[in-house]
């Protein structure tokens, strides 16, 4: 197995191969054969509409190209690592969408990223290697400010749109600066056909005085679907009552029963004999005689009429709680729900949907820190009601430009309202602090450290709140580092190899370099973060079982013992390093034979 993160290109050409086969030859894609079998829909001119810029044929690469990098956990940073869902990692973001590119492809349910709007140095933060490679000095890459925050945009969608599950959503906010480029790029990796709308959020209530065109009141965010489906978003849900007539003059005529101690009415006690009624528009006949005690029909209602509902809908109404009357001798049925679905979402976001403001946010974090460490934060409440668009209480939700951490606490917040188990994932660039701000006088130094810190600090209010006792409000802090095994990369020679070998001894290194190399080998074979890793000792080794997944692991020599329990626990593949059997590549060969004979598959990275 590779060492590598997951591979866009050979991941795609292999799907392509499962749809298209009569496109490869040998192995490999034939271009020409597939523009035949495509026909007319090949763009045969050399122009197209597109959008282009200087660098993004190298952001293509760059997101192409597999990272070595790998996630090191630091539990000692973290809070209730064993039981937590939730994630926070440190690191470029860049590297980080590759890393879990092989356990959480097709798995994320919702994005929300707030990404550098470009508005002078900010996106350079980002600058990636490619950038440097591509042949412009720094201060070229600095002046051409849009192909520069493009490049770094692309790459970066590129790899969340695999991600995404079918029924995924990512939501970007950004203003002005870059909102029609942003529409650009994004058609082309999410296409065109799944866009959902531009939002337009009132970010504040008292817009500065600067500019002598407009007051810049809204800042946008782009929402679109991996392949938009039928599914209706849900916004704010309605609270007023009202009465609503059950009549369409434009329906055919059918017959609906009402059943008995249901209907209410302002019709005196008696009977009502079955008979022609209705309105000066509406025809309604009863069918059978009823009878009306106490403001109640108490016998069934059986009308026909030009009714807007069918006989399930009805039933089905009734059993939800909604309201039946019957008020008047027209006998004109109406209905009053209790509970109103959740309407379609306006594209206006603003405090009649619950929606803050920065000014809103700001005074929230200070209030959480006791001081001011961050400049305009995102409202909870904006990442809130974007996620409940297309929700999943079990659901994973990512962020990659974290920054203090509003999307966790909208996360929380939902699960705190609704007992729902969805899983927040942060993503923070190790971004340096200003002497000159106000979060480095608090002792903050990097903008992870405030990210962890508000992470902290709900976990504390939300732990000390009375019926929060079964959130789950912890979180696992992971870093991105180079590969741990890196140390035996690349040498040669018998004494080398024996040196190696030892690496691979439980006492010959301390435990924290162990847990790193456990994680890479998990993520490397496509393991969640948060799964639950239980320890197995075989005398001075151990086995790592990951118990839902069946999946064994050792960084020990493997020994009769080891093997012998390794095949006690019946695990679907057992997985170790491959320097391990530098030494004789007979002992892999045979121990291969030995699991794949009785049904666990075996593999080295």
């Amino acid at each position: 197995m590779s060492g590598e993160s997951l591979p866009i290109p050979a991941d795609l050409l292999s799907r392509l191969k499962e749809i298209v086969p009569a496109a490869f030859t040998e192995g490999k894609l034939n271009v020409a054969q597939l523009q035949e079998l495509l026909g007319d829909q090949v763009y045969a001119a050399p122009e197209a509409y597109q959008l282009t810029w200087a660098g993004k044929a190298d952001a293509c690469k760059q997101a192409q190209t597999p990272a070595t990098h790998t996630l090191i956990p630091v539990p000692e940073a973290s809070v209730d690592w064993a039981q937590t869902q939730h994630v926070f990692i440190e690191g470029d973001n860049l590297q980080v969408l590759k890393a879990l590119q092989k356990a959480y492809r097709g798995k994320v349910k919702g994005i929300y990223i707030d990404p550098p709007y470009n508005t002078g140095s900010d996106s350079f933060i980002y600058a990636d290697n490619f950038a440097a490679k591509s042949g412009r000095s720094q201060a070229d890459r600095r002046q051409s400010g849009h192909s520069n925050w493009l490049s770094m945009m692309l790459s970066r969608l590129l790899l969340a749109r695999h991600l995404l599950r079918e029924d995924g959503i990512i939501f970007v906010s950004i203003d002005d600066n870059e909102l029609a480029n942003l529409k650009l790029v994004m058609d082309e990796v999410f296409g065109e056909e799944n866009f959902i709308d531009y939002f337009s959020w009132a970010k504040s209530e008292t817009p500065a005085n600067l500019s002598r065109k407009s007051k810049k009141v809204v800042e946008y965010v782009l929402c679109y679907q991996k392949n938009k489906n039928s599914e209706k978003f849900k916004g704010v849900q309605k609270n007023s009552t009202s009465s609503n007539g059950l009549l369409n003059q434009t329906n055919k005529p059918g017959t609906l029963v009402f059943p008995a101690d249901v209907v209410t009415t302002r019709l005196e006690d008696g009977v009502l004999a079955k008979g022609s009624y209705g309105t000066d528009r509406y025809a309604i006949e009863l069918l059978e005689d009823t009878e009306v005690r106490d403001g109640l029909f108490v016998k069934p209602v059986v009308l026909r009429a030009k009714f807007k509902w069918s006989q399930p809908k009805l039933n089905d109404e009734i059993s939800r709680g909604t309201r039946i009357s019957i008020p008047t001798i027209k006998l004109s049925p109406s209905y009053e729900k209790l509970v109103y679905d959740k309407e379609v979402p306006p594209n206006l976001i603003n405090a009649k949907v619950g929606v803050g403001t920065n000014e809103n946010a700001s005074a929230q974090l200070e209030a959480l820190f006791g001081a001011k460490v961050f400049d305009f934060p995102k409202p909870p409440s904006l990442i809130k009601y974007l996620l409940g668009f297309s929700d999943d209480p079990e659901g994973i939700f990512l962020d990659f430009f974290a920054g203090s951490g509003a999307t966790a606490q909208a996360v929380l917040e939902m699960n705190q309202q609704d007992g729902g188990n969805r899983k927040y994932f942060c993503v923070q660039l190790d971004e340096q602090i200003a002497p000159s701000t106000k979060a480095y006088e608090q002792g903050f130094r990097s903008i992870p450290e405030i990210t962890r810190k508000r992470l902290l600090l709900l976990h504390e209010n939300l732990t000390a709140q009375g019926g929060a006792s079964n959130l789950d409000t912890g979180f696992r802090y992971f870093k991105l580092a180079p590969s741990s095994f890196k140390v035996w990369h690349g040498e040669s020679g018998r004494n080398d190899k024996e040196k190696q070998l030892t690496l691979f001894s439980k006492p010959a290194y301390g435990q924290t370099l162990r847990e790193c190399k456990l994680w890479e080998l998990l993520l490397r074979t496509g393991i969640p973060l948060n799964a639950a890793v239980n320890e197995v000792p075989v005398g001075e080794a151990v086995l790592y079982e990951v118990v839902p997944e069946r999946m064994l692991y050792t960084l020990d020599t493997i020994t009769e013992a080891v093997l012998k329990k390794a095949i006690e626990l019946k695990p679907k593949a057992f997985i170790c390093p491959d320097a391990l059997f530098q030494l004789n590549e007979l002992d892999k060969s045979h121990l291969q034979l030995t699991l794949q004979g009785i049904g666990i598959d075996f593999k080295s990275i």
